[in-house]
């Protein structure tokens, strides 16, 4: 919903709401507070506000994050894109760890496996290596 595709009439009670939930917040009051100083039921407030918020929402340009929507009826398999780890270090770790009982070098990937890896846990990792 577009505040340009509401009938005028509508367009007026947004922009009432908008300028009163504006002047509640600049109050430095707390939303209970202030409605009741101003005679402002606090249940059309909080519904006026959600109004507003899904609306600015809606507005937002959306970002492209390469996921397109194919029909039902295609055949052209999706993709996901490549997976990307990095490698995080913890500044000043006097952990020790121990020794990988595997090491998995594919490509550009390496994978350390630790005797108490979970099965789950590979059986995840080798489906995703299976993918690269």
């Amino acid at each position: 919903m577009e505040l340009s595709s509401l009938t005028p009439d509508r367009q007026i009670k947004f922009q009432y709401w908008l300028d009163i939930i504006r002047q509640c917040r600049a109050s430095g009051l707390t939303n209970q507070a202030w409605c009741e100083q101003n005679s402002v039921s606090l249940k059309s407030y909080y519904y006026w506000l959600a109004k507003i918020r899904k609306l600015a929402v809606a507005e937002l340009p959306r970002k492209d994050n390469g996921i397109r929507c194919i029909a039902a009826s295609s055949s052209v398999p999706l993709q996901d894109p490549a997976p990307e780890f990095t490698e995080v270090s913890l500044p000043n770790s006097h952990v020790s760890r121990p020794a990988p009982a595997a090491v998995l070098h594919i490509g550009t990937m390496t994978v350390e496996l630790f005797e108490d890896t979970p099965c789950e846990l590979l059986t995840t990792i080798l489906k995703a290596v299976q993918l690269c």
